[in-house]
């Protein structure tokens, strides 16, 4: 006959934190970072107004640079799969390219608080050295859309399409540089619209643009 196996009890770990408390933390670290410069949001800051401990912060989100990229992660994803959407409506490689900037400005203007995180206060060095951190899946809707036009010559082919990414990568970082410390924010329609008259020369191939002569 065997005897019964004892349960052993297992002490709850009283870092565990559930999915409403975790997004609680990840609001308030939002807030924060939106509100005030990378260097002068400590750790002990997040901690007071999420009321947890360093420990508990640590264990969840990392280091300060961690926790920030970890904080916006969902945002991301959900500006990607928008900007996705968008890259598969009707019409040829240009009207895509307006429909993905609609998408861009769109998500921004309506998350501002993510939009100064990620162009106001994450190092700029991110967007170079750590690229996975925060644009990589964006980047390559644009890239799809660049090598779809160049195939059927509607785009330039005399560059690569990743140099011409990184373009319009740099076109849109500054715009949004702009806007986000102008006086008042812009209707995100019309900033797609500027948008895309700043890049469509850049983009147009050089046999579809119109001759001076």
């Amino acid at each position: 006959m065997q005897t019964a196996s004892k349960k052993t009890h297992m002490p709850d770990d009283k870092r565990q934190l559930s999915s409403a408390k975790r997004e609680a933390i990840r609001r308030v670290i939002v807030d924060l970072f939106a509100g005030a410069l990378f260097h002068d949001v400590g750790m002990r800051d997040i901690c007071e107004r999420a009321g947890v401990t360093p420990k508990t912060l640590y264990k969840h989100f990392g280091n300060k640079d961690a926790l920030l990229i970890c904080a916006i992660e969902p945002d991301m994803h959900r500006l990607t799969a928008s900007m996705e959407a968008a890259s598969l409506t009707g019409g040829g490689v240009a009207q895509r390219f307006s429909a993905v900037g609609r998408a861009f400005f769109r998500f921004y203007f309506s998350h501002v608080p993510i939009a100064r995180i990620v162009f106001l206060n994450i190092p700029s060095a991110y967007f170079v050295s750590q690229p996975d951190f925060i644009q990589s899946d964006q980047l390559a809707v644009m890239k799809k859309l660049v090598v779809e036009g160049q195939k059927d010559g509607t785009i330039r082919g005399d560059m690569a399409a990743d140099l011409l990414v990184e373009a319009l990568a740099g076109i849109a970082m500054r715009t949004m540089f702009r806007l986000l410390t102008a006086s008042t924010l812009p209707d995100p329609d019309q900033a797609a619209a500027d948008f895309a008259l700043l890049t469509g020369p850049l983009l147009i191939a050089p046999s579809s643009q119109p001759s001076d002569r």
